[in-house]
């Protein structure tokens, strides 16, 4: 297109931090659709600030566009709103990953088909998706997946409010044993480089942790061999649809008191109990909703017939598989200068781990 004409006209100012772009022509002090989607669900406080933020010009159409939280400089993740209209006759969101290889597919592809697989399905309201695809020809970008789905219009579950959001935890952990149930669910033993995996990060935990990354009070050798026994036990895991990451922080609260499960884009087929850690360590106290686990009701007849591994030590071995990356994740705290919110998750996911490893 000519960069006179059209384009000019279409070109719009934006507020821009590096996570966040909104249109300045959005009337921040207006109600309008889905405007609770935009606050920090810790302090409540509101994302569509224009304090310290530059402006920009923009040829997009897209209201707000949040950038991935785990985009790097070789892959390009985001998320763009239209809230005010749009071709579905209803609020959509677009979202984008760049694939790191042109061959191969990002997780949104496959996270896209649980959802649609998912939706109207058990107790959660799960977006729809409208369409998807990928983006062939972008010369400066490679090959992109892409989803458009329905915008939910809901409110973010606040962590500060300690008691509502532990409710939510354990309902949010009700309703997800409710679904697995109502879509079925499969057994099967966790295999042996996995085990190799879990139990090689873990040793490597126990041994040269960065100082202050333990808990004081804990017995690392002791806990070193109860991981060591829960991931020699051979009994399957019980495996099914996952979210994968269906934390505090992608649940909503609808008008009707409802909860809507949203950002499907690391679904798959996993074993069950990973999102059971997620949900866990979201709780504004981890511990305590560890503590209150129990095994689910509509999974046990399944569980018992499969000779699973019990529940509490199916999450315990699925913490342990995600304590895989810890050192990963340290490196990239180190790098963002978060060092004490890492230390403070590593500390909360050992305590939670050795109280799962009491029973």
């Amino acid at each position: 297109m000519p960069r006179r004409g059209l384009v000019t006209w279409r070109r719009r100012s934006f507020f821009t931090d590096n996570r966040v772009a909104f249109s300045a022509a959005l009337d921040l002090d207006a109600g309008f659709p889905a405007r609770g989607l935009f606050v920090n669900h810790r302090t409540g406080a509101s994302l569509l600030s224009t304090e310290r933020r530059e402006v920009a010009r923009s040829l997009a159409a897209a209201d707000v566009v949040v950038a991935g939280a785990m985009r790097t400089k070789e892959q390009l993740r985001f998320r763009s709103f239209y809230l005010l209209g749009h071709r579905h006759g209803t609020m959509a969101s677009l979202v984008v990953h760049q694939r790191l290889a042109a061959s191969v597919g990002t997780p949104l592809v496959t996270g896209a088909r649980v959802q649609a697989m998912l939706y109207g399905q058990g107790p959660f309201v799960i977006p729809r998706i409208f369409e998807s695809g990928s983006a062939t020809r972008l010369p400066s970008l490679g090959v992109a997946d892409w989803v458009v789905e329905e915008v939910i219009d809901g409110v973010p579950v606040r962590v500060g409010d300690t008691a509502g959001a532990s409710e939510v935890a354990d309902q949010l952990i009700d309703q997800l044993a409710a679904l697995w149930a109502h879509t079925g669910v499969t057994h099967e033993v966790l295999d042996a480089e996995q085990r190799e995996r879990a139990l090689t990060a873990f040793a490597g935990l126990v041994a040269g942790a960065p100082d202050g990354l333990w808990p004081a009070e804990l017995d690392r050798v002791w806990l070193e061999r109860r991981a060591k026994s829960a991931l020699a036990d051979v009994r399957p895991m019980t495996v099914g649809p996952s979210h994968g990451d269906p934390g505090l922080g992608n649940v909503l609260r609808l008008p009707d008191g409802r909860l809507a499960l949203v950002d499907w884009e690391d679904a798959g087929r996993r074993a069950l109990a990973h999102d059971i850690v997620k949900v866990v360590m979201s709780a504004p106290d981890p511990l305590a909703a560890a503590a209150r686990l129990a095994d689910p009701a509509e999974l046990r007849p399944a569980m018992a017939m499969a000779g699973a591994m019990p529940w509490r030590r199916q999450v315990a071995v699925a913490l342990l598989l995600f304590l895989r990356g810890w050192r990963h994740r340290h490196n990239r705290a180190v790098k963002r200068r978060s060092i004490p919110a890492n230390t403070r998750r590593m500390q909360a996911m050992l305590r939670v781990l050795d109280l799962l490893l009491d029973d």
